[in-house]
Parts: structure tokens; sequence; C-alpha cells
């Protein structure tokens, strides 16, 4: 009877989940979609926002004693405020930001709404630069007529597409940087930056960028330990498994590698993500897209320093498995791609790296040589092993029967 009523009960907080969500997405619709006519001027776009949005322009173009305005007074002040803030607006923005806003200018004010998450869709907003709605059914994005006659005649300018040059390549080394290293203190990261950076790098602006840039990619953040990718789970860990290995450089990218891994969708698509990848969409009723999602959580839960066991067991939940053999082939494919993952703890090299240059090290042995200590080399599942699957059964009484 307690199962049921737990069951009955697990069933109405999913209903409410459900709902919740629903209900979400109807605020979230009607706050970013509502009906738009364009053109239109600014004190039309400010004027459709509530107090509580105008305040968020306010916030973003750090207005002080102005959080007591009325909305008509707030309205008037950001009117005479805005016009003047659109250039220093531009002079923090990268390629793909500073793109669609000429590419709104150049499309008579509006254009259909790209692909954006929530968060970037609130940074235009919070901009006063940038407004949502539906034009004839459409999802839109405009810009006042004022500020699409500016934005035009500062595309041209020397001093905003020098700016946005820059911005680029520090955002994309910032985050190619993080996505192989992890976490790094922020003395060790302006140092690797500046291997990088021809010019000495102006950290007040560098910041500002930044502070910036990380509103709209949400692609890392910033702590008392230092600068860390947005999927770091432990930043304090990742910085003392570096520590262990002092003798051990970070790996050496190449610029052009690191502002690669710097793209908001880059993943590195090695031989044992692909055979991962290939296994799992052969084997079970899944598509390719979803698979890939799946193996990157793989990725990032060796990163965050996750065991094969770990590992398993999130893939034993999300698939059935059908055989003893289809294990051991999945785990085979799972520990090559464990064995070939540019590791935050390993400064961005992979374990198998590490582990072919400290075997070098080594003397030969008579026999068997032990491995060396410091390195993660993933080993396949013992039969007396713990099962993966969470049943606290040994592998050879569960799945391994």
């Amino acid at each position: 009877m307690s199962g049921k009523i737990e069951e009955k009960h697990m069933m109405k907080l999913m209903e409410g989940l459900e709902e919740m969500k629903r209900d979400e997405e109807i605020r979230q619709n009607k706050k970013f979609w509502s009906d738009i006519a364009v053109p239109f001027t600014l004190h039309e776009g400010l004027s459709k926002y509530t107090k509580i949005n105008l305040d968020d322009i306010r916030k973003f173009l750090e207005l002080k004693n102005a959080s007591s305005l009325k909305k008509a007074e707030l309205i008037a002040l950001l009117e005479e405020k805005l016009p003047a803030f659109l250039e220093t607006f531009c002079l923090g923005l990268d390629t793909e930001r500073f793109n669609l806003l000429t590419k709104i200018a150049h499309n008579g004010g509006y254009l259909d709404a790209p692909n954006l998450d929530t968060d970037q869709l609130n940074y235009f907003r919070a901009s006063g630069v940038v407004y949502t709605g539906t034009l004839n059914g459409r999802k839109v994005l405009a810009v006042p007529e004022e500020f699409s006659r500016a934005i035009a005649t500062l595309e041209v300018d020397f001093k905003i597409r020098t700016a946005v040059k820059r911005n680029t390549e520090w955002i994309k080394l910032t985050q190619g940087i993080l996505y192989y290293y992890g976490t790094l203190r922020m003395k060790d990261f302006i140092e690797v930056m500046g291997k990088y950076i021809k010019e000495t790098i102006d950290i007040a602006a560098y910041s500002a960028v930044m502070e910036d840039a990380k509103s709209y990619y949400n692609g890392f953040y910033i702590d008392t330990n230092g600068i860390s990718d947005i999927r770091v789970n432990d930043p304090k860990k990742v910085l003392e498994e570096q520590q262990t290995r002092k003798n051990v450089p970070f790996y050496p990218f190449t610029k052009k590698q690191l502002l690669k891994a710097g793209d908001s969708d880059f993943v590195e698509k090695n031989q044992g993500y692909v055979q991962l990848v290939n296994f799992i969409t052969k084997n079970y009723e899944i598509d390719r897209e979803e698979t890939e999602n799946i193996v990157e959580e793989c990725v990032y839960a060796t990163r965050n320093g996750d065991g094969p066991q770990d590992v398993l067991q999130y893939l034993g939940k999300r698939f059935d498995f059908k055989s003893l053999e289809e294990i051991e082939e999945l785990t085979g494919k799972l520990i090559h791609l464990m064995n070939n993952t540019r590791e935050w703890f390993l400064k961005g090299h992979t374990s198998e790296e590490l582990f072919r240059e400290e075997q070098k090290a080594l003397r030969p042995l008579p026999e068997s040589r032990p491995e060396p200590r410091g390195v993660r080399k993933v080993e396949k599942i013992g039969r007396n092993d713990s099962c993966p699957c969470g049943s606290n059964k040994k592998y050879k009484k569960c799945c391994g029967k």
C-alpha cells in the first residue's frame, strides 16, 4: 500500500512540475514575444516595458541615484542616456553580437529572431538597445529607428571594428583555455593568456569585456578559486589535482586550437568520441544528436574526476544492457574515450599521453612494470567488482552474468 501511495505522490509531483514548466513558458512567451510594430521610436519601445524591465536597463547602464524614479521619469532618463550609451555598448561586443546588431540595422530595423536562449534574450533586452516581439506572427528582434541609423554608422567606425576584433579574440581564447584546463587561478590565467596575446593586456578593459560576455555566453564563472569553465563542478579540486603535478607543464595548445575550442558549441570529437557515438547509435534506438549529448556528458564526467564505474552507472540508467558481451564492448569504447579525453586534472593532457611519457622515464623491468603514480589509466571492470548499475551486487552476479 505504501508503495502505491508513494507512486501516486510522485505522479502528482511530476504533474505539478510539468504545470509549473508550462506556466513559465507562457510567462516567458508573454514577456518576450508580445506584438510589436516596426518601425518604432526609442520612447515607444521603452513605454511597452514594465517598471521592472526598465530597472534592468538602468542597472545595465549602471545609472546611479535612479532607483526611486517613477516609470515615466525613468523612461525620460533612459531616453536621454541610451543614445550616448550605444557606442559604449558596441565597444564591448564581439563579432557574434555586433554582427547581429548590424544585420538588424540593414534589414529595416528588425530581423527574424535567431535561436537564442533565455539568458541571451534577457541580455539584449536589458541593454535597452534590442527589443523582442511578434510581427505578423513571426518572432523578431528589433531596434528603435534612432539606433538603426546610428548602428549603420558605427559599423564602419575604425575604433569600433578594432575593439570588436580584439574582444572576439579575448573571449574565444578565454573560453578555449578553460575548455581544456577547467580552472586556473587568475594570476596563472593571465600568464597563460599572455602567451597568446602579443600586446600587454589592459586588465581593466579585459575584465569589463569578459564580465559582459559572461552575461551573454554563460560559459565561465569567477570565484575565490579563480576562473573556471561553467561545467567545472569543483574548481578547488581541479586546482589541487593540478598542483600535485607540478612537474607536468600545461599542454602546449596552439592559438588556433584554443580559438577553435572557444566557440560556444565546440566539442572535441576525437576517435574515442566517434567510436562510442557510433556504438550507441548502432545498438540502441536513439538519434545521433541525443547520443552526442550523452557522450558529451561522459566527457565532462571524466573531466570532473568520475571513474569508469560512475560513467557506466550513468549509461546504465539510459540504456537497457542486453548481454555481457554488449557491456564489455561498451566498456571498451568508454575506456578508450576516457583515456583519450583531455583532462582538467592533467592540465590539458590525456591520461594516455602522460602514461606513455611516464613509461618512457621508467627503467625496463624483467617482467611487468607498475603503472606510474598520478596518472589515471582506466581499466576494465573486474568480475568481482561492484556492478556499475548500482545494485550493490558483484558484477559477475548482476549485469556480468
